[in-house]
Order: C-alpha cells, then sequence, then structure tokens
C-alpha cells in the first residue's frame, strides 16, 4: 500500500514537472515578437536592396546608442556588401532620437533567405523607457 502511495506521488511529481517545462518552451518558442520593431527589405534594382526599420508613433531609435545588425544569407543567398549604420534626421521633439531611419542598402547574389539579427536600442516616449530589442528574422528575397 505505502508501495502504491509513494509511486502515485512521484508520479504526479513528474507530470507536473514536465508541464511546466513544456509551458516554459512554449512561451520561449512564440511567434509574437518581442519588440515593437518593423523590418521588411525593399528591391531598389538588380541585386541592390534596402533594409527598412520602423518603429510605432511615440517610438524612438537612440541615436548614440551601439545598434548592432548583422546580415547573412541561407538556402543559396550571399550578402555581398552591407551598410548597417543608422542615420537619419533627428527628432523634432527628443534630440536624443532619430525621427527615423533611413533605409540600409545591401548587396546580395542568388535567392534564399536573409537572416538579420543584432540587438536594436529603442524608446517608448509615453512610458520614458528605453529597451534593446533583440533582432532575429529571416526575409526570403526572389
Amino acid at each position: 500500500m505505502i508501495r502504491r502511495i509513494v509511486f502515485v506521488f512521484i508520479l504526479s511529481f513528474l507530470v507536473l514537472q514536465c508541464s511546466d517545462s513544456m509551458s516554459q518552451t512554449a512561451k520561449q518558442g512564440s511567434l509574437v515578437p518581442e519588440h515593437p520593431i518593423v523590418i521588411t527589405a525593399a528591391k531598389l534594382k538588380n541585386n541592390k536592396f534596402e533594409l527598412r526599420l520602423e518603429l510605432p508613433p511615440d517610438y524612438g531609435f537612440q541615436i548614440e546608442a551601439p545598434h548592432r545588425l548583422f546580415l547573412s544569407g541561407a538556402n543559396g543567398l550571399t550578402v555581398t556588401k552591407a551598410d548597417l549604420k543608422l542615420n537619419g534626421p533627428i527628432h523634432p521633439k527628443k534630440v536624443e532620437y532619430f525621427e527615423y531611419v533611413k533605409g540600409l542598402p545591401f548587396e546580395v547574389s542568388g535567392k534564399g533567405d536573409l537572416e538579420v539579427n543584432g540587438k536594436l536600442f529603442y524608446c517608448n516616449f509615453k512610458k520614458n523607457i528605453c529597451i534593446p530589442g533583440k533582432i532575429s528574422q529571416k526575409i526570403q528575397i526572389l
């Protein structure tokens, strides 16, 4: 009888631990972005593209922050050239921020997936907080 009680107790404990770890894994692998930054790639001509970074109103990218962006190709795409320094006009109300960021030019050869990784520092003006946004995104280049 005691063996059965101990067995049921251990089994219940293992089931609870398993469900907790599955819920944590589901949260980590969720498709909900952790930042409001929208990243798109626009074709300019031939193999020349422009990476566009957008934020909602009342947000801004910090001018003096250590932004880091890395582009790489996958599935047949190779990034041959990229200028990934953030640049744009100064925000009229908040001089520490860009009003918007100009497109970042890059060149590729082939077709496939463009992998964008890095960290961008942005601020929410209404909440008065600044946050580093971790970037990890794939964009298909045809």
